[in-house]
Protein backbone atom coordinates (compact mmCIF):
# COMPACT_ATOMS: atom_id res chain seq x y z
CA UNK A 1 0.00 0.00 0.00
CA UNK A 2 1.22 3.55 -1.15
CA UNK A 3 0.63 6.22 1.50
CA UNK A 4 -0.31 9.57 0.83
CA UNK A 5 0.13 11.84 3.87
CA UNK A 6 -0.67 15.30 4.39
CA UNK A 7 -3.11 18.50 2.52
CA UNK A 8 -5.68 16.36 1.11
CA UNK A 9 -8.20 19.03 1.03
CA UNK A 10 -10.86 20.34 -1.78
CA UNK A 11 -10.17 22.42 -5.02
CA UNK A 12 -12.59 25.17 -6.31
CA UNK A 13 -11.19 25.06 -9.66
CA UNK A 14 -12.51 28.33 -11.68
CA UNK A 15 -11.10 28.75 -15.29
CA UNK A 16 -11.46 32.87 -16.65
CA UNK A 17 -9.89 34.33 -19.89
CA UNK A 18 -7.17 36.86 -17.28
CA UNK A 19 -6.10 36.47 -14.01
CA UNK A 20 -6.33 41.09 -13.41
CA UNK A 21 -8.65 41.58 -11.70
CA UNK A 22 -10.14 44.66 -10.28
CA UNK A 23 -13.09 45.43 -8.30
CA UNK A 24 -16.41 45.42 -10.29
CA UNK A 25 -14.75 43.77 -13.36
CA UNK A 26 -17.13 40.72 -14.89
CA UNK A 27 -15.14 37.86 -16.55
CA UNK A 28 -16.84 34.62 -17.96
CA UNK A 29 -16.12 31.74 -16.42
CA UNK A 30 -15.42 28.72 -19.19
CA UNK A 31 -14.80 26.15 -16.60
CA UNK A 32 -15.67 25.16 -13.02
CA UNK A 33 -15.00 22.00 -10.45
CA UNK A 34 -15.50 20.97 -7.12
CA UNK A 35 -13.61 17.87 -5.96
CA UNK A 36 -10.23 16.62 -4.01
CA UNK A 37 -7.23 18.50 -4.34
CA UNK A 38 -4.14 18.57 -2.95
CA UNK A 39 -2.01 15.52 -2.17
CA UNK A 40 -5.40 13.86 -3.14
CA UNK A 41 -4.10 14.48 -7.34
CA UNK A 42 -1.14 12.35 -6.13
CA UNK A 43 -3.44 9.70 -4.81
CA UNK A 44 -5.68 9.52 -7.50
CA UNK A 45 -3.13 9.42 -9.89
CA UNK A 46 -1.52 6.88 -8.16
CA UNK A 47 -4.59 4.82 -8.34
CA UNK A 48 -4.81 5.18 -12.11
CA UNK A 49 -1.32 3.93 -12.56
CA UNK A 50 -2.46 0.51 -10.56
CA UNK A 51 -1.22 1.29 -7.42
CA UNK A 52 -3.19 0.28 -3.76
CA UNK A 53 -3.51 3.62 -2.12
CA UNK A 54 -4.53 5.13 1.02
CA UNK A 55 -4.54 8.57 2.27
CA UNK A 56 -3.55 9.45 5.86
CA UNK A 57 -4.80 13.18 7.14
CA UNK A 58 -7.49 14.99 8.63
CA UNK A 59 -10.94 16.40 7.52
CA UNK A 60 -13.79 18.55 8.75
CA UNK A 61 -16.70 16.88 9.38
CA UNK A 62 -18.58 19.41 6.81
CA UNK A 63 -19.43 19.52 3.17
CA UNK A 64 -15.84 19.87 1.58
CA UNK A 65 -14.93 17.12 4.11
CA UNK A 66 -17.44 14.66 2.27
CA UNK A 67 -16.38 15.90 -1.22
CA UNK A 68 -12.67 14.41 -0.24
CA UNK A 69 -13.65 11.74 1.02
CA UNK A 70 -16.16 10.24 -1.81
CA UNK A 71 -14.37 11.56 -4.22
CA UNK A 72 -11.19 9.32 -3.15
CA UNK A 73 -13.44 6.63 -2.58
CA UNK A 74 -14.53 7.12 -6.13
CA UNK A 75 -10.97 6.75 -7.45
CA UNK A 76 -10.47 3.79 -5.12
CA UNK A 77 -8.40 5.50 -2.55
CA UNK A 78 -8.55 3.84 0.84
CA UNK A 79 -9.84 6.54 3.00
CA UNK A 80 -10.46 4.63 6.21
CA UNK A 81 -7.02 5.91 8.17
CA UNK A 82 -8.48 10.13 7.79
CA UNK A 83 -9.57 11.71 10.09
CA UNK A 84 -12.92 13.44 10.38
CA UNK A 85 -12.81 15.81 13.08
CA UNK A 86 -16.25 17.43 14.94
CA UNK A 87 -16.15 20.95 14.40
CA UNK A 88 -13.57 21.65 12.05
CA UNK A 89 -13.48 23.42 9.22
CA UNK A 90 -12.04 21.26 5.81
CA UNK A 91 -8.84 23.60 3.83
CA UNK A 92 -10.59 24.94 0.17
CA UNK A 93 -7.57 25.68 -2.42
CA UNK A 94 -9.50 28.27 -5.11
CA UNK A 95 -7.49 27.27 -8.45
CA UNK A 96 -7.97 30.48 -10.74
CA UNK A 97 -6.88 29.40 -13.83
CA UNK A 98 -6.25 31.59 -17.46
CA UNK A 99 -6.56 30.88 -20.92
CA UNK A 100 -2.76 30.16 -21.02
CA UNK A 101 -2.99 27.10 -18.81
CA UNK A 102 -1.01 28.99 -15.55
CA UNK A 103 -2.39 28.78 -11.91
CA UNK A 104 -2.47 31.06 -9.50
CA UNK A 105 -4.05 30.09 -5.76
CA UNK A 106 -6.42 31.04 -3.34
CA UNK A 107 -5.68 29.20 -0.34
CA UNK A 108 -8.42 28.47 2.65
CA UNK A 109 -6.57 27.02 5.83
CA UNK A 110 -9.50 25.46 7.65
CA UNK A 111 -9.56 24.59 11.24
CA UNK A 112 -7.71 21.16 11.41
CA UNK A 113 -6.80 20.08 15.16
CA UNK A 114 -3.83 17.15 14.41
CA UNK A 115 -1.13 18.02 16.17
CA UNK A 116 1.13 15.31 16.76
CA UNK A 117 1.20 11.84 14.32
CA UNK A 118 -1.85 9.38 15.46
CA UNK A 119 -0.39 6.19 17.32
CA UNK A 120 -2.97 4.68 14.73
CA UNK A 121 -0.45 5.91 11.57
CA UNK A 122 2.42 4.70 12.95
CA UNK A 123 1.44 0.64 12.16
CA UNK A 124 0.06 1.93 8.98
CA UNK A 125 3.24 3.99 7.58
CA UNK A 126 5.60 1.12 8.86
CA UNK A 127 3.75 -1.64 7.11
CA UNK A 128 3.87 0.64 3.46
CA UNK A 129 5.22 -0.08 0.14
CA UNK A 130 6.00 4.14 0.18
CA UNK A 131 4.91 7.03 2.48
CA UNK A 132 4.71 10.46 0.37
CA UNK A 133 4.22 13.56 1.41
CA UNK A 134 4.51 17.20 0.76
CA UNK A 135 5.33 20.88 2.40
CA UNK A 136 2.39 22.39 2.22
CA UNK A 137 0.99 23.07 6.06
CA UNK A 138 -2.47 23.87 6.94
CA UNK A 139 -1.57 24.32 10.60
CA UNK A 140 1.39 24.65 12.38
CA UNK A 141 1.05 20.91 13.65
CA UNK A 142 1.40 20.09 10.12
CA UNK A 143 5.07 19.79 10.21
CA UNK A 144 5.74 17.81 13.56
CA UNK A 145 3.49 15.41 11.80
CA UNK A 146 5.19 14.90 8.53
CA UNK A 147 8.40 14.66 10.13
CA UNK A 148 7.95 12.08 12.41
CA UNK A 149 5.94 10.01 9.82
CA UNK A 150 9.33 10.70 7.55
CA UNK A 151 11.03 8.95 10.29
CA UNK A 152 8.61 5.88 11.12
CA UNK A 153 9.11 5.16 7.57
CA UNK A 154 12.67 5.45 7.41
CA UNK A 155 13.17 3.26 10.38
CA UNK A 156 10.87 0.43 9.01
CA UNK A 157 12.84 0.48 5.42
CA UNK A 158 9.44 2.48 3.08
CA UNK A 159 10.85 4.28 0.97
CA UNK A 160 9.48 8.01 1.21
CA UNK A 161 9.03 10.37 -1.18
CA UNK A 162 9.02 14.13 -0.31
CA UNK A 163 7.74 17.26 -2.00
CA UNK A 164 8.69 20.98 -0.44
CA UNK A 165 6.58 23.00 -2.56
CA UNK A 166 6.26 26.24 -1.89
CA UNK A 167 5.14 26.19 1.40
CA UNK A 168 3.10 27.63 3.79
CA UNK A 169 3.64 31.66 3.56
CA UNK A 170 2.03 31.94 7.36
CA UNK A 171 4.62 29.26 8.58
CA UNK A 172 8.09 28.57 8.92
CA UNK A 173 9.43 26.52 6.16
CA UNK A 174 12.54 25.67 7.64
CA UNK A 175 11.60 22.00 8.63
CA UNK A 176 11.61 21.45 4.73
CA UNK A 177 15.26 21.05 4.95
CA UNK A 178 14.84 18.68 7.65
CA UNK A 179 12.07 16.46 5.75
CA UNK A 180 14.30 16.50 2.31
CA UNK A 181 17.19 15.20 4.35
CA UNK A 182 14.63 12.25 5.32
CA UNK A 183 13.17 11.36 1.90
CA UNK A 184 14.56 8.40 -0.14
CA UNK A 185 13.56 10.60 -3.03
CA UNK A 186 12.93 14.65 -3.13
CA UNK A 187 10.76 16.13 -5.89
CA UNK A 188 11.64 20.23 -6.67
CA UNK A 189 11.41 22.48 -8.54
CA UNK A 190 14.03 24.65 -9.39
CA UNK A 191 13.43 27.42 -7.17
CA UNK A 192 12.47 24.90 -4.29
CA UNK A 193 15.88 23.08 -4.78
CA UNK A 194 17.47 26.78 -4.79
CA UNK A 195 15.90 27.47 -1.58
CA UNK A 196 16.81 24.01 0.16
CA UNK A 197 20.29 24.24 -1.05
CA UNK A 198 21.36 27.50 -1.01
CA UNK A 199 23.34 26.59 -4.90
CA UNK A 200 22.10 28.74 -7.86
CA UNK A 201 22.69 25.79 -10.23
CA UNK A 202 19.53 23.09 -10.20
CA UNK A 203 22.65 20.11 -10.61
CA UNK A 204 24.71 21.61 -7.85
CA UNK A 205 21.29 22.19 -6.16
CA UNK A 206 20.97 18.45 -6.23
CA UNK A 207 23.94 17.42 -5.35
CA UNK A 208 23.76 19.24 -2.18
CA UNK A 209 20.70 17.27 -1.18
CA UNK A 210 22.02 14.15 -2.41
CA UNK A 211 24.72 14.55 0.50
CA UNK A 212 22.29 15.37 3.13
CA UNK A 213 20.44 11.87 2.76
CA UNK A 214 17.90 12.04 -0.51
CA UNK A 215 18.77 9.16 -2.50
CA UNK A 216 17.34 10.53 -5.85
CA UNK A 217 16.76 14.03 -6.29
CA UNK A 218 14.22 14.89 -9.30
CA UNK A 219 14.43 18.35 -10.07
CA UNK A 220 11.15 19.49 -12.20
CA UNK A 221 11.90 22.49 -14.72
CA UNK A 222 8.27 22.87 -16.19
CA UNK A 223 7.93 22.59 -19.84
CA UNK A 224 11.45 21.98 -20.23
CA UNK A 225 11.47 18.73 -18.38
CA UNK A 226 13.76 17.24 -15.94
CA UNK A 227 16.81 16.76 -13.90
CA UNK A 228 17.03 13.49 -12.19
CA UNK A 229 20.34 12.66 -9.75
CA UNK A 230 21.61 9.71 -7.62
CA UNK A 231 25.12 9.75 -5.98
CA UNK A 232 26.67 8.31 -9.26
CA UNK A 233 24.23 8.65 -11.88
CA UNK A 234 22.95 12.16 -13.93
CA UNK A 235 20.19 11.92 -16.68
CA UNK A 236 18.59 14.58 -18.16
CA UNK A 237 14.98 14.13 -19.10
CA UNK A 238 13.57 16.52 -21.97
CA UNK A 239 10.08 18.06 -21.42
CA UNK A 240 7.23 17.15 -24.28
CA UNK A 241 6.31 19.96 -26.19
CA UNK A 242 2.58 20.09 -25.69
CA UNK A 243 0.07 23.14 -25.51
CA UNK A 244 -0.88 23.14 -22.02
CA UNK A 245 -4.29 23.94 -21.17
CA UNK A 246 -4.20 23.52 -17.73
CA UNK A 247 -0.75 23.31 -15.95
CA UNK A 248 -2.71 22.27 -12.41
CA UNK A 249 -1.83 19.10 -10.88
CA UNK A 250 1.47 18.86 -13.29
CA UNK A 251 4.09 18.02 -10.77
CA UNK A 252 1.12 15.67 -8.78
CA UNK A 253 0.89 13.42 -11.73
CA UNK A 254 4.90 13.42 -12.04
CA UNK A 255 5.12 12.61 -8.16
CA UNK A 256 2.97 9.45 -8.63
CA UNK A 257 4.44 8.50 -12.28
CA UNK A 258 7.88 8.88 -10.21
CA UNK A 259 6.38 6.63 -6.72
CA UNK A 260 5.06 3.96 -9.78
CA UNK A 261 8.14 3.61 -11.53
CA UNK A 262 10.69 3.80 -7.91
CA UNK A 263 9.14 -0.04 -7.06
CA UNK A 264 9.07 -0.99 -10.16
CA UNK A 265 13.28 -0.32 -10.23
CA UNK A 266 13.29 1.65 -13.56
CA UNK A 267 16.50 3.07 -14.61
CA UNK A 268 16.24 7.27 -14.48
CA UNK A 269 15.69 7.09 -18.27
CA UNK A 270 12.51 5.35 -17.75
CA UNK A 271 11.56 7.34 -14.74
CA UNK A 272 12.22 10.10 -16.53
CA UNK A 273 10.26 9.47 -19.75
CA UNK A 274 6.65 8.32 -17.40
CA UNK A 275 7.50 11.36 -15.29
CA UNK A 276 7.24 13.95 -18.36
CA UNK A 277 4.44 11.97 -20.12
CA UNK A 278 2.26 11.58 -16.87
CA UNK A 279 2.85 15.73 -16.35
CA UNK A 280 2.39 16.06 -20.24
CA UNK A 281 -1.43 14.23 -20.08
CA UNK A 282 -2.28 16.21 -17.43
CA UNK A 283 -1.52 19.59 -18.46
CA UNK A 284 -3.75 18.88 -21.94
CA UNK A 285 -6.93 18.01 -19.61
CA UNK A 286 -8.48 20.50 -17.19
CA UNK A 287 -9.23 20.35 -13.88
CA UNK A 288 -7.54 18.24 -10.85
CA UNK A 289 -9.00 15.34 -9.15
CA UNK A 290 -11.43 13.36 -11.11
CA UNK A 291 -9.53 14.67 -13.89
CA UNK A 292 -6.03 12.94 -13.57
CA UNK A 293 -4.61 11.31 -16.82
CA UNK A 294 -5.50 7.73 -17.32
CA UNK A 295 -2.78 5.09 -18.02
CA UNK A 296 -4.17 4.94 -21.50
CA UNK A 297 -4.02 9.00 -22.10
CA UNK A 298 -0.27 8.26 -20.54
CA UNK A 299 1.05 6.00 -22.75
CA UNK A 300 -0.93 7.65 -25.56
CA UNK A 301 1.54 10.41 -24.28
CA UNK A 302 4.31 7.79 -24.36
CA UNK A 303 3.77 6.53 -27.92
CA UNK A 304 3.16 10.09 -29.71
CA UNK A 305 7.03 11.12 -28.62
CA UNK A 306 8.46 7.83 -29.82
CA UNK A 307 8.99 5.85 -26.09
CA UNK A 308 9.94 2.54 -25.62
CA UNK A 309 7.98 2.44 -22.71
CA UNK A 310 4.50 1.89 -22.04
CA UNK A 311 2.51 1.41 -18.79
CA UNK A 312 0.86 -1.89 -17.70
CA UNK A 313 -2.69 -2.02 -17.52
CA UNK A 314 -3.51 0.04 -19.91
CA UNK A 315 -7.88 1.39 -19.34
CA UNK A 316 -9.82 3.90 -20.44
Amino acid sequence: MVIILGDILADYAIRVEQLQLAPKDLQRVSYLALGPGGACNVAIMAAHLGLDVAALGEVGDDLFGEIVLEGLSEEGVDVSGVIISPGARTPVANVLVDERGEPAYLGFPGSLQVMSLPEAWTATIGAAQALYADGWADHEGVPAVVLAALRVARDAGVPTFFDPGPGNPKIDNAWHSEAAALATVLLATEDEARRLSGEVDPVNSARVLLGRGTQLAVIKRGMAGAFLLTADDLHIAPGLPVVARDATGAGDSLAAAIIYGTLRRFDLQTLGDIGNATGAAKVLKLGTGHNMPTVAEVNEMLRRFGSEVLLSGESE
